[in-house]
This record gives structure tokens, C-alpha cells and sequence, in this order.
């Protein structure tokens, strides 16, 4: 007696859909991990060296996890989705250091800090996927203005050697920018987005070299200062960008005109011609 043949679908393995999807646990797993380590910063064990050192350990941690959870397109992740984590990485370091900042703050600075992190990791993870939606942006720009206004105002309040501050604030500016460029709207090509982002630091590392070359007629305290170097950083960046996507507008131009407009008034407001 014959059997009949074996049909071919029971040798056919159905297919199994290849998702790309990363579990969102490993990010909040990864923050833990770099809060626990920023919590470090403000141990009284640490000496102020040691502290930036630590703050070095954060950001090497912190780049496997990124590299890992973002990496698994055509496109291999570049340099500017770590920025955010090297800038709040200076801030945090530079925050432990001031001895009149309760430890609450700092730990809702802290929390802060891994609530953004999983924040853009995330955005960064859609966009490399072209899966970003409306308001994405929004978020990542405000993540990305908080961080650089806190490592503005922590390399002009601790004491820094002045060329070593505007080492900082050169370097600081540069890497903001250029994720700006790359990340925060349409993207810039590298080549571009680096010519762009430099000169963008130039201006804003003049602009601290002339108060602290005018500091004997420029009476500008560490708040002032920051704000002033963030209004310059702002403006400057937005109307690159503007100008690349001629996306210039009556609403652009007078925020613009304001923030320059306050940035006038805070160095006409500091200029004291007897230095008192």
C-alpha cells in the first residue's frame, strides 16, 4: 500500500518577522548604571581631579550602551549621538564641585540627567529608523539647550586657568553644534555641519576671550556670563540653520532680534568704566 507524499509545507519553516526593535529596559538599565556613577561625583573621597576622571569613566560606560542599543541599521551611529553624554557628563562633574549646591539638587540634577539620556537615546533609535514623529525634535532641542546652558555655567564658575576655560568652552561649543547640525532638523552633511559647527565656537570663544580681555571696564558675574555666552551659541546656530534650510520667517527674525537685543543689554548693563 502506497502512502501518500509527504507534503513540501511541512518541510517550509514559516517565515518569522525580523524586527529591529530594541527593548526599552536596556536603556532604563544603562541609566541606572550612569546615574549610580554620577551619584559618585559627589562623594567627599574625591579629590577635583579625581571627579573629572570619574566623569571620563561615565561617558566610556555610557558609549557601549549607546553603540549597542542604536546600532543595527545601514547607517553605523556617529559621533554626534554621544555628545549629549559627554556635555552632561562636564555638567554633572562641574555641578558636584560647587559647595553651595544641596545634595537633593544635585540628586534631582542627577535623575534628570538619566531621564534625558533614555530620552534621546530613544529619539536617536527612531530617527536612524526614519520612524520620527512631530514634537521629537521639540524634545530633542530642549534636552540639548539644557545641557549646554549647565556646561556654560559650570566652566565660567569654577576656576579655571583662562586659556584651559576657553579650551573648554571652544570644545564645548563645537560638539553642540555639530550634533545641532546633524541631528536637531535637517540633517546637514558632515563635512558642512563641521565647518559650520566651528565657526560657530570661534564666535562664542571670542566672545569670552573679549570679557575676559575687558574685565577691568566688563564687570559680568558667572550668570551673566553664561547667559551670555548661551544667547551667542543660540543665535549664531540658529541662523546657520535657517539659512541652510531658508526657513527664515517674521517669527524666526524677531526671536532672533530679542535674544541679541538681551545680549546687547547685558554687556551695555556690566560696562563700568572705573572697573568698580
Amino acid at each position: 500500500m502506497k502512502t501518500p507524499p509527504i507534503s513540501e509545507e511541512r518541510y517550509t519553516r514559516p517565515a518569522t518577522t525580523v524586527t529591529t526593535e530594541r527593548d526599552r529596559s536596556f536603556l532604563v538599565f544603562a541609566a541606572v548604571v550612569l546615574v549610580a556613577i554620577a551619584l559618585g561625583f559627589k562623594s567627599e573621597l574625591l579629590a577635583e581631579g579625581q571627579v573629572w576622571v570619574l566623569a571620563l569613566g561615565l561617558v566610556v560606560v555610557a558609549a557601549p550602551a549607546l553603540l549597542g542599543y542604536l546600532r543595527g541599521t545601514m547607517e553605523f551611529p556617529r559621533i554626534e549621538h554621544y555628545i549629549p553624554v559627554a556635555l552632561g557628563a562636564v555638567t554633572l562633574a562641574g555641578l558636584s564641585i560647587f559647595p553651595g549646591l544641596e545634595l537633593w539638587k544635585y540628586l534631582v540634577l542627577t535623575a534628570t540627567f538619566g531621564v534625558g539620556f533614555v530620552l534621546l537615546a530613544r529619539l536617536d533609535y527612531l530617527r536612524l529608523r526614519d520612524a520620527e514623529k512631530r514634537g521629537h525634535i521639540l524634545v530633542q532641542e530642549v534636552v540639548l539647550v539644557l545641557v549646554v546652558a549647565g556646561a556654560y555655567l559650570v566652566l565660567v564658575t569654577i576656576h579655571f586657568n583662562v586659556v584651559l576655560r576657553l579650551v573648554w568652552i571652544f570644545t564645548i561649543t563645537f560638539l553642540a553644534s555639530f550634533r545641532s547640525f546633524r541631528i536637531n532638523g535637517v540633517p546637514i552633511a558632515p563635512r558642512r555641519a563641521f565647518i559650520f559647527a566651528l565657526f560657530v565656537a570661534q564666535v562664542v570663544t571670542f566672545l569670552l576671550w573679549a570679557i575676559e580681555a575687558l574685565s577691568s571696564v566688563l564687570v559680568v558675574n558667572e550668570g551673566p556670563k553664561a547667559v551670555m555666552l548661551f544667547f551667542a551659541w543660540y543665535v549664531n546656530r540658529g541662523l546657520i540653520r535657517h539659512t541652510v534650510e531658508e526657513s527664515f520667517t517674521r517669527n524666526v527674525i524677531l526671536e532672533y532680534a530679542a535674544f541679541a537685543a538681551i545680549l546687547i543689554y547685558l554687556f551695555v548693563v556690566s560696562y563700568h568704566p572705573t572697573g568698580s
